[in-house]
């Protein structure tokens, strides 16, 4: 769920407060308490930089995918390339493993038609 308030714009504040409140133990602000705030900012520090710890951790493990899809396509091509080569480009083979059989593959058109250019 968005939120119209940024994480740092809110810590920051929340510390300036905690600041003039501390340097002002007389203030008071109803039920909340000088050690209360000071408990909460602690906790949103945590759960902030939690989230810069898993953040870290999914992009790691995002290039980590990456990487090891593109070495699975590129093995992929090469298998394919050599079912081609060594079954046919019609064979059963290749077409199980995921290739297109060279009779099914439709013939490339001119884009103008078919028209010899001028």
């Amino acid at each position: 769920m968005p939120t119209k308030y940024s994480v740092d714009s809110v810590l920051t504040d929340s510390g300036r407060i905690e600041r003039v409140w501390a340097d002002n133990p007389t203030f008071t602000l109803g039920e909340v308490t000088l050690q209360g705030l000071q408990g909460k900012i602690a906790e949103a520090q945590q759960k902030r930089d939690q989230l810069e710890n898993l953040r870290m951790q999914m992009t790691a493990l995002t290039n980590d995918l990456n990487n090891k899809t593109a070495d699975l396509a590129a093995i992929r091509t090469r298998a394919l390339s050599g079912f081609r080569a060594v079954f046919g480009p019609d064979s059963t083979q290749y077409e199980q493993a995921g290739g297109t059989p060279a009779s099914e593959r439709k013939r490339a058109k001119r884009k103008n038609g078919g028209a010899l250019p001028s």
